[in-house]
């Protein structure tokens, strides 16, 4: 893995990207057309190693996974994404409590209000700048 160090690749001036990684289509999908109606650009991954794969491909601005997924869950990307470096801000999504301690890391609780999600995006992307 081979990822870059970097806070944030947008400027006032760009779209923030965001990274949505959800094992289910459906939920993917709908939190995807939220955030892209909102403005931003939007990535998808089915899970943690999609994830790293599209990482490498190019930055994001925040990643916004979910907890449980199969091959690599929501905490171990967080964890792998910090081991290398990688200091983009994390939004963790699950039905169930999770704690995981590290720099800029958040929990979304499932089901969540779409304004709340929006609330919790904006605030981990005006925290990284």
């Amino acid at each position: 893995m081979n990822l870059p160090a970097q806070d944030s690749h947008s400027t006032p001036e760009t779209t923030p990207t965001v990274l949505v990684v959800e094992d289910e289509p459906a939920i993917r999908e709908v939190v995807a057309d939220l955030l892209q109606n909102e403005g931003y650009a939007v990535r998808q991954a089915s899970d943690g190693l999609q994830a790293i794969d599209e990482l490498e491909v190019d930055d994001v601005d925040l990643v916004l996974s979910d907890v449980r997924m199969p091959r690599l869950d929501g905490p171990s990307l967080a964890r792998r994404l910090r081991r290398h470096g990688y200091a983009v801000p994390v939004v963790l999504m699950s039905a169930v409590d999770c704690e995981v301690d590290l720099p800029g890391v958040r929990f979304l609780p499932k089901p969540f209000d779409p304004d709340h999600l929006l609330h919790v995006v904006g605030s981990a992307l005006r925290a990284n700048r």
